[in-house]
């Protein structure tokens, strides 16, 4: 809803959001269910509407105990995934055993996972991990493609980044920049970082680098939780990303395509280095 300007009163669909989103209406209906028991979206007569959309989504609707043991067992998937410390396939009780985890709490992670794309459902209860950039090598392949593209959807002729969308954006990279990631778990950096880039290509009005864009956050998805840990780099990385919008703003697109070329160079080698270091501590039996 932030990434398309939605304003209150907007109206709210499951086959909109789903759409946008690259999931199932399931997750989605469940989503806005907890976004009216929170008071940010409800009924207009038949139709639901956004009542209001916080700067703070977090501190709107606070995880409750459960989806703060959700939280740690989606980073502990996340990191032995990257490690490659999980088999391409696996089921459910074998999770439960690994984790010292509930079937409800397992199930729970699980389904988030498959909403975000990264593993699907197998035969007998089990579930495959899918493809997704897992290595300094894919990394490396990432950002060629994102240097060919993101400079490039600036200067698309109908580039037009909304006023409120803009202003959002400003908010997140200054807190980043001001060190706010330290009180952030690893999936709202990548969200927040990787919601920037997203952001920009929608912005562009061509629907082939929107597309491209949602496709490449989901198989970085991974590797950003890792990237996030480099504080310094965070920093700096949201300075740049806010002189970027200070060309967009001034109407300067040119300026902020080259910007945006040299923001991409200039996280790859510390970001490579990160990738090998997690994948390292595994085989060194970390």
């Amino acid at each position: 809803m932030r990434a398309s300007g939605a304003a209150p009163g907007a109206r709210l669909t499951e086959e909109s959001l789903a759409a946008a989103l690259g999931t199932s209406r399931a997750p989605v209906r469940g989503a806005l269910a907890i976004l009216a028991e929170a008071g940010l979206a409800g009924r207009d007569g038949r139709r639901l509407a956004l009542r209001r959309l916080p700067d703070d989504i977090d501190a709107a609707v606070p995880l409750e105990a459960q989806g703060q043991e959700a939280e740690a067992l989606y980073a502990a998937l996340v990191r032995d995934r990257l490690r490659r410390a999980l088999p391409e396939v696996v089921g459910a009780a074998e999770l439960m055993r690994r984790y010292a985890a509930g079937r409800v709490l397992v199930t729970r992670v699980l389904r988030q996972v498959l909403a975000e794309g990264w593993a699907e459902q197998a035969p007998a209860g089990a579930w495959r991990f899918l493809p997704l950039i897992d290595g300094a090598e894919g990394q490396e392949e990432a950002y060629r493609f994102r240097r060919a593209t993101e400079p490039a959807a600036l200067l698309e002729p109908g580039f037009a980044l909304a006023g409120p969308i803009a202003a959002r954006l400003r908010r997140e990279q200054q807190a980043l920049a001001a060190g706010g990631a330290a009180g952030m778990t690893a999936r709202q950096v990548f969200e927040a970082n990787s919601g920037f880039h997203l952001a920009l290509m929608q912005a562009s009005g061509n629907r082939f680098f929107a597309d491209a864009a949602l496709r490449v956050t989901r198989l970085r998805r991974l590797v950003g939780y890792v990237i996030a840990a480099d504080q310094d780099r965070l920093r700096q990385q949201s300075a740049e990303h806010l002189q970027i919008l200070d060309r967009i703003e001034a109407g300067d697109m040119p300026g902020a395509a080259a910007l945006m070329a040299a923001h991409l160079e200039a996280g790859r080698p510390s970001k490579a280095k990160l990738l090998r270091d997690a994948q390292a501590q595994h085989f060194a039996g970390g």
